[in-house]
C-alpha cells in the first residue's frame, strides 16, 4: 500500500531559516495541516549548527565564524554540532503512529530512516552501510557530531557520512541529517572552540578526517541534484510512499511550484 506524503525541495538557505521552517513543518504535521513530509535543502551561507543542549560559549569560536562569513544556529534537535557548508541536509516529520515510524522507539525510527538513506546511496552505485548498535555514544559529549558514528548511522569505507538527529514532540518525529559531500577539516578545526577530536567517553585524540570523510573525498560519482533524486526515489520505495503534494522552489527563478 502507497501512503501519501509531502515533499519539499528548498533552495540554499540562512541557517535559521532552515531550522525555523522544519519546527513549522513539525507543527503542520501534528495539527493535521500537513501529510507526513520529506524536505531537502540546503545552506547559504555556511552555519554551524548547535545541539539543543550545546552551549554556544563552551562549543563554537564566535569570532572565527563572524570572519568567515559562517553563521551560528541552534536546533531543536540534540546531539553535537555540525558545520554545514558542502553537504545536502534532509528532514523527515512524521507522526509516531505512521505506519513508516509504527510507534518505534527512537532508536527503531532511527534504523527504518537509515533505510531510506542506504537505499538513497546505493541506487546511486555507493556501498554505504550502517554501524552496529553497540557503537552509539552520547548525545551530550563535546565537539563535533562526526568524529564517531551513532547507531543506526551510515558510512562509506569506514569513514561516517551522514549524521543526524531527532526530536519528538506531540507525537511527532523530525529527523534531520547531513550527507558529506566534502568534509572541510581546517574550518571545522577554526570555528569550534571544543576539540572535535575527542571521543567521547574514551577521551583519545584522533584525526577527524580518520572517522568522518564527504562523498567527493571518497570518489564517489555524486552531485547535489542526483542525491536529491535518489533521496525521493529510495524514500517513495522503502515507505512506500507516492508524493502528492510537492513543493519545489525554483532556485533560478525565485519561484515555487506547487503540486
Amino acid at each position: 500500500m502507497l501512503h501519501q506524503w509531502r515533499l519539499i525541495l528548498d533552495p540554499p538557505l540562512r541557517g535559521e531559516k532552515n531550522m525555523e521552517k522544519d519546527l513549522a513543518l513539525m507543527e503542520e504535521v501534528a495539527a493535521g495541516e500537513s501529510l507526513p513530509t520529506l524536505r531537502i535543502y540546503r545552506w547559504s551561507p555556511p552555519a554551524v549548527s548547535l545541539g539543543y543542549f550545546q552551549d554556544e560559549n563552551d562549543v563554537v569560536d564566535l569570532t572565527a565564524c563572524a570572519e568567515a562569513g559562517i553563521d551560528v544556529v541552534r536546533r531543536s534537535t540534540g546531539g553535537r554540532a555540525v558545520l554545514h557548508d558542502r553537504e545536502l541536509t534532509y528532514s523527515i516529520i512524521v507522526p509516531e503512529a505512521n505506519p513508516f515510524i509504527n510507534n518505534g522507539g527512537v532508536m527503531d525510527s532511527y534504523r527504518a530512516i537509515s533505510r531510506g538513506l542506504i537505499t538513497a546511496f546505493n541506487l546511486l552505485g555507493i556501498p554505504a552501510y550502517l554501524t552496529p548498535e553497540k557503537e552509539n555514544r552520547s548525545v551530550l559529549a563535546p565537539g563535533s557530531c562526526f568524529d564517531t558514528p551513532s547507531a543506526y548511522e551510515i558510512q562509506v569505507d569506514g569513514k561516517k557520512v551522514v549524521g543526524s538527529a531527532q526530536l519528538r514532540r506531540k507525537g511527532i518525529v523530525l529527523q534531520h541529517g547531513s550527507i558529506l559531500f566534502a568534509l572541510p577539516l581546517d574550518l571545522y578545526q577554526r570555528v569550534l572552540k571544543k576539540d572535535p577530536h575527542r571521543l567521547g567517553d574514551k577521551r583519545k585524540r584522533v584525526e577527524l578526517g580518520e572517522k568522518a570523510a564527504g562523498l567527493l573525498d571518497l570518489g564517489c560519482n555524486v552531485n547535489y541534484e542526483k542525491m536529491t533524486r535518489a533521496l525521493v526515489k529510495a524514500f517513495s520505495m522503502v515507505i512506500p510512499a507516492v508524493f502528492t503534494s510537492i513543493r519545489i522552489f525554483k532556485e533560478e527563478k525565485g519561484e515555487s511550484i506547487d503540486g
